[in-house]
């Protein structure tokens, strides 16, 4: 299955231009893996045996680093190559010296491959990388086009989908590209060429893999949008171990989000600039400041004043109370939101 974000440097490479390094700002193994083939094609051109090394950066001790530089100056005796694979790069802002080393003279037997965060695209690393390669930005995959991507891969294992089973698929696994596959080609198995997938055969075949992200029950609370916040709110709290502290997680969280949407209902109505009002919610990124700023019309300054106003009971009830975590951030998110939302 081709990857949208990757096509550009394989066209880049086929035309023959040296892409010694990809610098992956968002994404999942999918798509680690899908650019880890671009390069292995590449390096195949000139060598015949090829290594691959998996190494973590995200450990304070990691010895990635360090690893990948004994990769760079242990050149071969023969025509191998050596494919590395670095994930955990988090925002990219520091430059290792092994890396910065490979970047001024780079290594021809070994190709690179780093995963950074979401929005690192012009990180110092991801600026570095450019100088031998490329930085690529991947984006979550909107609900259109996950839904068109499982309808794509459906008709590619010659199986069709009854109305809503697209929707039922991501639902359950989101928009992971690669749990996107595993369910389509786990349900292709099963029905055969010109089976058609019901709801039903869904059931035992594709298990609920979706995570949500640490944001989405913020942009849902933001957007007022109850049955969302509801449904990622309750299913954090059945996939947790010990769904009390969960549920007790998501009110500090449910609390912390009104509280900077009420200052930014202040700030509004102040008229401060961007950078004062960034600056006054200890926000890194302008995008997050754009999202509290529109949530502020959606919501009254009484409306969060008397949701906080209740943190203190809201506290105990989670703490000290005996009634079910789910029915806990449940009635949280009404009193925020409001019912009928």
């Amino acid at each position: 299955m081709s990857i949208p974000e990757l096509e550009p440097v394989k066209k880049q490479m086929d035309s023959g231009s040296l892409i010694f390094a990809i610098y992956l700002a968002g994404g999942d193994d999918f798509i680690a893996n899908g650019a880890l083939e671009l390069m292995e094609a590449d390096l195949k051109k000139t060598s015949t045996v090829i290594t691959t090394e998996r190494l973590d950066a995200e450990p304070a001790k990691t010895e990635a680093w360090a690893r990948l530089g004994e990769i760079a100056i242990n050149v071969p005796m023969f025509d191998d190559g050596t494919l590395v694979l670095i994930t955990g790069c988090g925002k990219g802002e520091k430059l290792p010296s092994e890396l910065k080393r490979m970047i001024s003279s780079w290594p021809p037997h070994v190709r690179l491959v780093l995963t950074g965060n979401r929005k690192s695209e012009t990180s110092p690393m991801a600026k570095a990388i450019k100088e031998v390669g490329v930085a690529v930005a991947v984006a979550d995959l909107k609900d259109r086009a996950a839904q068109t991507l499982v309808e794509r891969l459906a008709a590619e294992n010659k199986i069709t989908l009854a109305p809503g089973v697209s929707f039922l698929i991501l639902d359950l696994v989101g928009p992971d590209r690669g749990s996107i596959e595993a369910a389509v080609t786990a349900l292709a198995d099963y029905l055969g060429p010109g089976g058609k997938a019901t709801a039903e055969n869904l059931q035992g075949l594709v298990l609920r893999s979706r995570k949500s992200n640490p944001w989405d029950l913020d942009e849902a609370i933001s957007n007022r949008n109850l049955k969302l916040a509801i449904k990622i709110a309750t299913r954090d709290v059945e996939d947790a171990k010990d769904p009390k502290s969960q549920a007790i997680r998501i009110m500090y969280g449910v609390n912390r989000h009104a509280r900077n949407l009420l200052i930014a209902c202040d700030l509004v109505k102040q008229r401060v600039d961007d950078k004062t009002a960034m600056k006054s919610l200890n926000l890194s990124w302008p995008f997050m400041w754009e999202r509290l700023r529109n949530a502020t019309s959606r919501y009254t300054h009484h409306e969060l004043v008397t949701f906080l106003n209740q943190a203190v009971d809201t506290d105990l009830r989670f703490k000290r109370g005996n009634v079910a975590p789910v029915v806990l951030v449940t009635d949280l998110l009404t009193r925020l939101i409001g019912p009928g939302r």
